[in-house]
């Protein structure tokens, strides 16, 4: 498996795209060799050239590299799920505090699937056991630093354009909303926020190793929003100012 990051090219694109209609064992089995390479081979490749990018962004981002840490598992439990076919259309790589569990609190994100490549920040609530950033940070922040938080999203996601999503459970369904929250107690009632830009398989540099700076930029300019959502200690305001 490589590990030197070469952008990711049409071939990993295509591999989603088979993989959709041939969504069983046998098929991946047969061409695991194109998925090591060309999926998990690129992202572990992106990994390695964005390490010490991360490590100097936040000296506690986990970049070990692990499966269910930095990377998604392919493989879907279909035991509760309603699609039952065993993989996954997708595939991640999450960078996120390793002092916490990947889905106590947000995180940056590249994403691949057939359609395209996104590269962001999402942050999603607690569904199980204790509450994560979202409830006991990002929410509450918000309603006690509102100005605060209209200037970030100014500054960040309107003047950069980035594309937003927020989810919420209403009438016990999962709903997807687009772009921001319209009212403000939309805020402190989500139960997940996604900012990303997204790729096209043909987009100009993706297919080259140059790409991991492009992902190093958004990075860079998503990063407040970690912390204002997910830091909690007294000196979340310092930082956030000196990374706006």
């Amino acid at each position: 498996m490589a590990t030197a990051f070469q952008g990711f090219r049409a071939d990993s694109f295509l591999f989603f795209e088979e993989l959709a209609r041939n969504n069983q064992k046998a098929w991946f089995d047969h061409n695991r060799a194109r998925y090591d390479q060309h999926v998990v081979g690129a992202f572990r490749g992106l990994l390695e050239a964005l390490t010490p990018f991360l490590l100097k962004l936040n000296s506690h981002f986990e970049t070990a590299g692990k499966t269910n840490g930095n990377f998604s598992r392919i493989n879907r439990d279909i035991r509760f799920s309603k699609d039952k076919s065993p993989y996954k259309p997708n595939f991640y790589l999450y960078v996120y505090n390793g002092c916490h569990d990947r889905g106590h609190a947000g995180r940056l994100y590249v994403g691949l699937s057939a359609d395209c490549l996104t590269v962001g920040f999402s942050i999603y609530g607690s569904w199980r056991g204790p509450k994560g950033a979202l409830e006991t940070v990002f929410r509450k922040r918000v309603a006690s630093h509102r100005q605060l938080f209209e200037s970030l999203l100014a500054r960040v996601v309107r003047a950069r354009r980035y594309e937003t999503y927020w989810h919420r459970e209403e009438k016990g369904e999962w709903a997807q909303h687009p772009g921001m929250p319209r009212h403000p107690e939309d805020w402190l009632t989500l139960h997940a926020w996604v900012v990303r830009k997204v790729f096209l398989p043909n987009a100009r540099g993706l297919a080259s190793p140059g790409f991991a700076r492009h992902v190093e930029r958004i990075f860079r300019e998503l990063y407040p929003l970690y912390v204002f959502t997910s830091v909690a200690t007294p000196k979340w305001e310092a930082e956030f100012k000196k990374v706006l």
